[in-house]
């Protein structure tokens, strides 16, 4: 029934024992249990049972299970789970709630318009970096939900950070206004590369820091990432994106996505990337000072003028860019629209002809990776006169293994004139392709090529190249190695095979390509014949080069 009327407030105390049956709308407080009652009223007032009715205060039963936190299980109550060694474990909600922290409880807003500079900065500071810093029990996940937290300085990355999204262009940190890099990394007592003295007094260097499922954006022409003096550094799922597009088409060196900073004492060691996008920065990658083990694996690289250029500042006498990066890896990624070279690794001009063999970037290796036809073109095309290799190494012990090219480095027909384009590979390096299989017609008593082409163009001379191959024609097998040399005297060739059950009737030579009078002989290209067994032979081979 509707209340008409509020006549009088009633109202009992006394021990929880003592409770009576309290009248409709009457009061009664338990003084032993803190707790509080309303009485109901008769069923035939419209209540629907006859009773007391507890109101929900601190000293209340419900209240407190209601702020306890019990584990269940993944089945809930349906199936006993005991969490204690003599009964269940009960924590507090606010005990429950802590083991997980959100960048939002330090008022950082995500909302794409408030500056979250200091929001963030806090509780990386406190998590990570303050009083603290040495109770590895303060060192939690900082949680970032979906939104673009905005920013208008650097923030100072301490060690032990571990930094999670919702996923890429989910939880964006997005940087605008001052050309520095979204991230810096520090030591746990804030002291960062520029502000000196990172690692001094006793303070730990950035190590152990992980950031996942972030996009990370710098709308600036200027870095996403600094990774100064730091070691153990982890990035998983992250995209790093910044402003240079395709119609800028010009090299600047501040535009970098990811690089790396030391000095003589504290150089970068173990940085991994996996499953990582890096796009519109001028460069993408950007690595000359001292750095060992740096790992890219499944990782897409687009819109850039470098992909990733390895050693141009590495000059033996800097502190800090003594020795260059050494042992980069770059494995199952795919690569497109990068004006330049996809990886470029340069030794320094000013390194001198003393320290020529131990100063510079060492061990870069390419593996598996994917490069698209935009690669290396100026943007222009596949086909232009403005191709540059895909992949330069102007440094020894470098290596590309089982790579694709979808730009192909055949010759090509430019108007009357016939030419190559720029190679694959080209510089100091050994190149390994995958296996080709071409079929050698029988009765071929000219020599025809077999379609298998290598780029030798002029800065090519004295290219090897050693071709692995097994014949099979009929019931005879062949097993061999032909090499190949290239020097200023000419083209040189060697087969070196068994064969079993007969033989196979097939004769391999290479010869340098000349497709007019006026050009340079440029491509390598293996040839065969064949006597006739009234059958075709099939050779599968693998070419391995030094370029």
């Amino acid at each position: 029934m509707p209340i008409v009327q509020i006549s009088r407030i009633q109202h009992r105390r006394g021990l929880k024992t003592d409770l009576p049956q309290l009248a409709a709308g009457e009061l009664g407080w338990v003084v032993d249990e803190q707790r509080l009652y309303i009485g109901n009223g008769t069923v035939a007032d419209g209540a629907p049972a006859v009773g007391n009715t507890e109101i929900m205060t601190a000293g209340s039963s419900a209240f407190a299970t209601a702020l306890s936190y019990t584990y269940k299980g993944y089945l809930g109550s349906s199936t006993v789970i005991q969490t204690g060694a003599s009964g269940d474990v009960s924590r507090t909600l606010q005990q429950t709630l802590d083991d997980h922290v959100s960048v939002k409880a330090f008022d950082a807003k995500g909302d794409n318009s408030t500056d979250d500079t200091a929001a963030i900065q806090r509780a990386l500071d406190e998590l990570y970096s303050d009083t603290d810093q040495d109770d590895k029990r303060a060192r939690r996940v900082l949680f970032f939900p979906a939104g673009v937290y905005k920013t208008a300085g650097s923030l100072t990355i301490p060690p032990f950070a571990h930094l999670v999204g919702e996923g890429p262009d989910k939880s964006v940190i997005s940087h605008g206004t001052n050309h520095v890099p979204v991230m810096v990394t520090e030591d746990d007592d804030g002291n960062t590369r520029d502000s000196g003295g990172i690692g001094s007094g006793g303070a730990t260097t950035p190590t152990q820091i992980q950031i996942s499922n972030l996009t990370i954006t710098n709308a600036v022409d200027h870095g996403g990432i600094s990774i100064d003096s730091a070691t153990k550094v982890y990035f998983n799922n992250c995209k790093f994106e910044g402003s240079f597009t395709s119609d800028s088409n010009f090299d600047d060196s501040s535009s970098k996505g990811i690089t790396v900073r030391s000095t003589s004492a504290l150089p970068c060691a173990n940085i991994y990337f996996n499953n990582c996008e890096f796009t519109k920065f001028a460069r993408l990658v950007d690595l000359s000072f001292d750095v060992t083990n740096v790992r890219f694996h499944n990782c897409d690289f687009s819109i850039a003028y470098y992909g990733a250029i390895i050693g141009e500042q590495t000059d033996g006498s800097t502190a800090g860019l003594t020795s260059g990066p050494r042992d980069v890896q770059f494995t199952g990624c795919s690569w497109n629209n990068i004006a330049q070279q996809a990886i470029l690794v340069k030794q320094s001009a000013s390194v001198s002809a003393a320290d020529i063999n131990s100063v510079g970037p060492r061990n870069i290796i390419s593996h598996g990776n994917y490069f698209a036809s935009t690669v290396a073109n100026n943007f222009e095309g596949i086909g232009t006169l403005n191709e540059v290799p895909t992949i330069q190494f102007d440094n020894d012990e470098c290596a590309s293994i089982m790579d694709f090219f979808e730009r192909h480095d055949a010759r090509r027909t430019d108007g009357s004139s016939h030419m190559n384009i720029a190679p694959e590979v080209q510089g100091i390096a050994r190149t390994t392709d995958r296996i080709k299989q071409v079929t050698l017609a029988n009765n071929t008593s000219t020599a025809t090529t077999t379609g298998l082409e290598f780029a030798a163009g002029s800065g090519n001379l004295g290219k090897s190249i050693v071709l692995n191959y097994k014949i099979e024609r009929g019931t005879t097998v062949r097993v061999g190695q032909f090499t190949i040399s290239v020097s200023t005297n000419g083209i040189h060739h060697n087969d070196d095979y068994t064969e079993s059950n007969g033989d196979a009737g097939v004769t391999l030579t290479a010869v340098l390509g000349r497709d007019d009078s006026s050009a340079s002989d440029r491509s390598v290209i293996v040839k065969f014949e064949t006597t006739n067994t009234g059958a075709d032979a099939t050779m599968d081979a693998e070419a391995t080069s030094i370029v």
